[in-house]
Parts: C-alpha cells; structure tokens; sequence
C-alpha cells in the first residue's frame, strides 16, 4: 500500500519537464528533454531541460521534487545575474 501512496504523490521526470515546458516559450524544453543532443536553437531551454534531468529525484515526494526544480532553476537565474553585473559593470 505504501508504494501506492507514493506514486501518487510523486511526479515523472516527464511531469516535472512539461510543467517547465508550458512556462517555456515554443515547447523547446520538452523538445531538448526529448532530443538533448540536437541542436534546436535554444541553449537556454537545453540548458534548463538539462538541469531538471540532472536535478530530478525519483524517491522524493512530488511537493518536493517540484521545490528541488525550482531551486536548481533558482540556482542558475542567481549565477546569470551574476553574469549580467560583471558584464554590465564591465
């Protein structure tokens, strides 16, 4: 009965991957998440379909496999703000 349970408060990787994909514009991250080594003219949506590929707990609940993506996705928009000040301080 307990696995039960947890299927059904646990997501997919595919789950986790088309809720970022109908954020995203164009369903590019499904597209990488599907294709990850083709080239589709988005690095950023290969970037983010890596992240929560990489980043995806299959023992977690679903509450906090959604909060581990978001905070990897969190992670990596704090390390491009970086980016952004030292190029625009540059």
């Amino acid at each position: 009965m307990k696995g039960k349970s947890k299927q059904k408060t646990s997501l997919t990787l595919q789950q986790v991957i088309d809720v970022a994909d109908k954020a995203y514009p164009d369903g590019l991250v499904g597209l990488y998440h599907r294709a990850p080594y083709t080239c589709h003219g988005d690095t950023l949506a290969q970037f983010i379909a890596a992240e929560l590929t990489d980043t995806f707990n299959t023992r977690a609940g679903r509450a906090r496999q959604l909060a581990e993506a978001a905070h990897a996705i969190a992670n990596a928009v704090r390390e491009l703000n970086s980016v952004i000040r030292a190029l625009e301080n540059a």
